[in-house]
């Protein structure tokens, strides 16, 4: 027998975007969904926020395909702004492209 409960991933929308940005403590992410809008955000528990952004990329690229609960493909961009980056994603597979660090 199958159940009628929604998965709570079921109300997100599409993956769109990802910022990763570092904090004195830790690194943290903001994932943005499309259609219907939505945001999940968190810390990643690695890299410490010592840690490359290399590193971080490749571990907010895993959470967010744990959220998503798909494969996604992240390009990441530098912000302007230093330590923080940009991921415009589509679904699919591929590894993640870290960029070197900005600022």
């Amino acid at each position: 027998m199958t159940s009628k409960r929604k998965h709570w991933r079921d109300d997100l929308g599409s993956p769109a975007t990802i910022a990763l940005f570092r904090t004195p403590d830790r690194w943290r992410y903001a994932l943005y969904f499309s259609e219907p809008r939505g945001a999940a955000d968190g810390y990643l528990a690695r890299p410490g926020a010592e840690g490359e952004p290399g590193e971080a990329q490749t571990a907010a690229h895993a959470k967010a395909e744990e959220i998503a609960g798909q494969s996604l493909t992240i390009s990441w961009q530098a912000s302007e702004e230093p330590g923080w980056w940009t991921g415009a994603i589509t679904t699919g597979t591929s590894e993640p492209t870290p960029i070197p660090a900005a600022g």
